[in-house]
């Protein structure tokens, strides 16, 4: 065979596997938007609930599939990421039973209200095919990676050309004294974290400014346009982890100068251009500390967050162990605030938990990271993988974000998907461990 024809040959075959694994990136693109729930709080909002429904249902019929077959094999055997997982199937039970005690709410319409709970089961889905060999973890890493730049430039075209105000006081839109008269998206960031931290350990595992230019986009948007205390707290609190866990001593002063050259310009640019910013942010993250403390900053936003602090402490001592469950709007319109007001668990993070699920919820809804530190303290083989580091850190910023935000139980499936993903490498680190010990004991005969 001619050098021409191998050449010719290698390139063909190449481009045939791009066009096999190519649907697989479009479902996997799929599956990850729904299973993180990435356009619910946007214009695409009734899109997002139809896809929704069409994978809760793909997901109970994947978990009767899965049974079934475990059973006609008489395969019974189970490992502890298994058992959480079927407790969490059956976790929505209890906060459901709760709510009839509480507020003699029916129990399907308890149940109800835990209905996308269920797509935290796509992630155990996107683990099986990739255990099976269905689907390789590259092509997962692409599709993530694909998924995060196209939410980052869906988020810049609404601020730049869908004004938001038609929009405001709805989930999809709002505005806030602290932070300014502007009205701003409510867009979740999970997608907005995965791709700042992706791009940036990119940039320096793979010595590449243009990564380091697109991570600028995802953590610009976060800090100037989303305009959210936690969110950029938490961000940025994991991409500092990463400077000084995920990088080499003897590189984090390189890395650092790095990284501080392009926010130093930054921040020039925006001091001579729009010095207006600095205000605000020293005005929003002031007003945090004086609702800290306690004695409110007198704005009405503050003494809402008090008001509802002050009605879950209530409930919390009322029922303990297994909180007041959740409240249907197909019950009592407002839901909870039927009965208190104006009243959400999701503004309350930690204390939200309480409140709905008591000790024991939060007990389950926490386990989870018991499986993350397990896994990610265990990898000891594969090093510097750049999809891998993402989900550590990025694993870590959703905890930080869910403590304050009920986010672990709104958009479950967000950190369950990636600790499954980590789940896989941990399986894949043992299988080299064990083959280096054999190769190991060959060697010393």
């Amino acid at each position: 065979m001619s050098l021409s024809t191998f050449i010719s040959t290698e390139r063909d075959s190449a481009h045939i596997a791009v066009y096999k694994s190519f649907p697989k990136l479009i479902l996997l693109i799929f599956l990850i938007a729904v299973i993180y729930r990435s356009f619910l709080a946007s214009i695409l909002f009734n899109v997002e609930l139809f896809l929704e429904t069409l994978m809760e249902g793909m997901v109970f019929l994947y978990v009767a599939f899965r049974l079934a077959k475990r059973g006609l094999e008489k395969n019974w055997s189970v490992n502890p990421i298994e058992i959480y997982l079927g407790i969490l199937f059956l976790f929505p039970i209890l906060p459901a039973i709760a709510a009839i005690k509480e507020f003699d709410q029916p129990f399907l319409y308890g149940l109800a209200t835990y209905r996308d709970w269920y797509l935290l089961f796509g992630g155990l889905m996107i683990y099986n095919m990739l255990k099976s060999g269905d689907l390789e973890i590259k092509l997962v890493e692409r599709a993530f990676a694909t998924l995060a730049v196209i939410f980052m430039l869906f988020g810049y075209f609404l601020t730049a050309f869908v004004d938001p105000r038609q929009f405001q006081d709805t989930a999809i839109s709002g505005s806030n004294s602290a932070k300014g008269e502007d009205v701003y998206y409510r867009l979740n960031m999970a997608l907005f974290f995965f791709g700042a931290v992706y791009f940036t350990v990119k940039a320096f595992y793979k010595k590449s400014f243009i990564y380091l230019l697109v991570a600028g986009l995802f953590i610009y948007y976060v800090i100037f346009i989303r305009l959210d205390r936690t969110s950029i707290a938490v961000m940025l609190g994991g991409l500092g982890l990463f400077f000084t866990t995920g990088i080499r001593a003897r590189n984090q002063a390189l890395a650092l100068m790095q990284a501080i050259l392009p926010i130093m310009s930054l921040a020039l640019l925006v001091y001579f251009f729009a010095p207006q910013i600095y205000t605000q942010y020293y005005g929003m993250f002031l007003d945090v500390l004086d609702t800290a403390g306690a004695a409110g900053s007198g704005s009405v936003d503050d003494d809402v967050r008090l008001m509802e602090l002050d009605i879950a402490i209530r409930g919390i001592k009322e029922n303990p162990f297994f909180g007041h469950g959740k409240v249907s709007t197909y019950f009592v319109e407002n839901g909870y605030s039927h009965f208190y007001g104006f009243f959400y668990t999701s503004d309350l993070g930690f204390f939200g938990y309480l409140f709905s699920s008591g000790i024991v919820g939060l007990i389950i809804i926490f386990a989870q990271f018991y499986f993350f530190f397990k896994y990610i303290f265990s990898i000891k083989h594969i090093k510097n993988n750049v999809f891998l580091v993402t989900l550590k850190y990025t694993v870590i910023i959703l905890a930080l974000d869910g403590i304050t935000t009920e986010y672990l139980v709104l958009y479950a499936g967000q950190t369950i998907l990636l600790i499954m993903l980590l789940r896989y490498f941990y399986e894949e680190d043992k299988k080299i461990g064990q083959r280096l010990l054999l190769e190991n004991a060959k060697g010393s005969k």
